[in-house]
């Protein structure tokens, strides 16, 4: 019910969502209350100059993003890089393959990360993060990705039933404390999503240390597309941030952090 609930409420939380409501509010009350509709029509494009502005959307970005780590900051290889599911799309049957997400790169770092011999395992958590299509099972696909790679099978760990970052956390710390106890873990997930991932692991009593890849702020590049030029890009920079408070926000009231 939790899983379901949730996916709703990534649609009720978009800022775009509520402009659109708004945008559509307004119209239907204009002939019998202008004065109001007016006001919601100005707030609206006042929401969208806020939301679509790429300096203050990359700001919070920023602010909000656990800090990126090099490679070569890791001294002693891991015993197990833990790769969070994300880095797939859906995959298309007519093509036979995977198609990727904005967030792939956890699956390309944690590559470079085995081939630099910085993790001695890969971790794949994720099963179906889908209502519909269950059986597309994102680790067991993903498996196949690092195989043609050049990781080797005895070097691949499959957790491909959980379907968000609690059960994420939950499911690998099962694995890992029967399989590897007292083993060295690497936490490696998006910059963004780093913040309620690491809260996840402690609950479920695995102790990991985050590596952050997939970083979505920019540099602080002050130009004038850079400070005031709307971009449509930047309301999903709000979705992404808004998901995360309030993913954080009912994993407490769960009881999963």
């Amino acid at each position: 019910m939790f899983f379901l609930l949730s996916k709703i409420l990534d649609v009720i939380i978009s800022p775009l969502v509520w402009i659109i409501f708004i945008g559509i509010w307004s119209f239907v009350i204009f002939f019998k209350k202008r004065e109001i509709s007016r006001k919601l029509l100005l707030f609206n494009v006042l929401s969208l100059l806020f939301f679509t502005n790429p300096f203050i959307a990359n700001s919070l970005m920023k602010s909000w993003e656990t800090p990126a780590l090099s490679a070569a900051s890791i001294q002693k290889p891991y015993d197990v890089g833990i790769v969070l599911g994300g880095s797939m799309r859906y995959f298309d049957r007519s093509t036979n393959r995977v198609v990727y997400s904005s967030s792939v790169d956890r699956l390309i770092q944690a590559l470079q990360l085995y081939h630099d011999k910085k993790i001695n395992k890969i971790l794949l958590s994720g099963g179906s993060g889908f209502v519909n299509f269950q059986e597309w099972k994102e680790s067991g696909l993903l498996s196949e990705v690092l195989l043609k790679s050049g990781v080797k099978q005895e070097d691949i760990i499959l957790e491909n039933n959980s379907r968000n970052t609690a059960e994420n956390a939950t499911m690998s710390a099962d694995i890992l404390k029967k399989s590897i106890p007292n083993g060295r873990f690497l936490l490696i997930t998006s910059a963004f999503h780093m913040k309620r991932s690491l809260l996840c692991f402690k609950k479920a009593g695995l102790p990991v240390d985050p590596f952050p890849v997939d970083v979505r702020s920019g540099g602080d590049i002050y130009t004038i597309d850079r400070l005031i030029q709307p971009d449509a890009e930047n309301i999903t920079t709000w979705d992404i941030i808004i998901h995360e408070w309030v993913g954080i926000v009912m994993y407490k009231l769960m009881g999963y952090i």
